[in-house]
């Protein structure tokens, strides 16, 4: 049976559209780096691939939230380091003010001066902020919590008791915040009655600062171990989150990337091909004119 002319040619545009395509996909992965372009290029590929991404994606946000959850309990830790010292300064002007070879002058325009300066420090470390939010203004971040009453009786807290939660992980939340009343008002009740017991000389109302001084130590210290502990497993967390994405990317990098050798000698074999099948389709028309001629 004769085959018609225009099949022939019919099928040498097909096999020659079909071969450059094939060696335009090649070209296209050579040059982009990439195993595809277009979802239709390999749809399972893809879809992995976009599967990997929005994991990457979610972690990422974990991963933000973490390193500024981090960055807050460390100015947290901060402050409680620079509290500890204040109570330690206070701890020793105390311990020298009940002693009996001190006199009320001496309590009064040297030591009850010194108290005062820890008790506006210890206030300023209370007010402490990052990026312009208050460390221990409970939920009213915006609010500096503590501030001296006018008379200097009284510290008071403008904040409130509300907590602050992240989320860590899926399921997993942590509290950021830490209640300021709590963690060192006993320390600032201690300053001021220690402050005016020196002032006025009063030997019970020195030792009674001095105890709480020691108690403001220990109330505090319950608000700091608890800070410390969220902050380590802010740090596993993020830790553990930064080594999953490395995997992940590692992964979407082999699903998306193009091996280069391949790519290229894949390209080289199949420019080859689409020589060939130059050829044999011109050499097929170029007989079928012949025959044309002969006829």
């Amino acid at each position: 049976m004769r085959v018609p002319d225009s099949m022939t040619y019919n099928n040498a545009i097909r096999y020659m559209n079909q071969s450059k395509a094939i060696l335009d996909k090649y070209a296209e992965r050579a040059s982009t780096f990439k195993n595809f372009a277009n979802s239709s290029d390999d749809p399972s590929l893809v879809s992995s691939a976009l599967v990997l991404r929005s994991s990457i994606l979610v972690s990422s946000g974990y991963i933000s939230t973490g390193t500024t959850a981090q960055a807050w309990m460390e100015s947290n830790e901060t402050s409680f380091n620079l509290m500890n010292d204040l109570i330690g300064q206070a701890n020793s002007i105390m311990l020298k003010g009940v002693s009996d070879t001190v006199g009320a002058s001496e309590r009064a325009n040297d030591y009850a001066v010194q108290i005062t300066q820890i008790l506006n420090q210890a206030i300023s470390v209370g007010n402490t902020s990052i990026n312009d939010t208050y460390l221990f203004s409970g939920n009213t971040v915006k609010t500096k919590p503590f501030d001296l009453a006018t008379d200097g009786t009284v510290v008071n807290y403008a904040g409130d008791t509300g907590t602050m939660k992240r989320d860590l992980a899926p399921g997993v939340t942590v509290t950021i915040n830490t209640n300021g009343v709590t963690a060192f008002n006993t320390f600032y009740d201690a300053l001021i009655l220690a402050k005016h017991g020196l002032e006025t000389n009063d030997m019970t109302e020195m030792n009674n600062a001095l105890s709480s001084i020691n108690t403001a130590l220990t109330d505090m210290n319950v608000s700091r171990t608890n800070n410390a502990a969220i902050l380590r497993q802010i740090k596993t967390s993020n830790e553990h989150l930064t080594i999953t994405q490395n995997e992940l990317k590692g992964l979407l990098s082999i699903k998306e990337d193009a091996n280069m050798a391949e790519a290229i000698s894949m390209f080289n074999l199949q420019q080859t091909t689409y020589q060939t099948v130059l050829e044999i389709c011109s050499r097929s028309i170029s007989a079928l004119n012949l025959f044309d001629t002969l006829r």
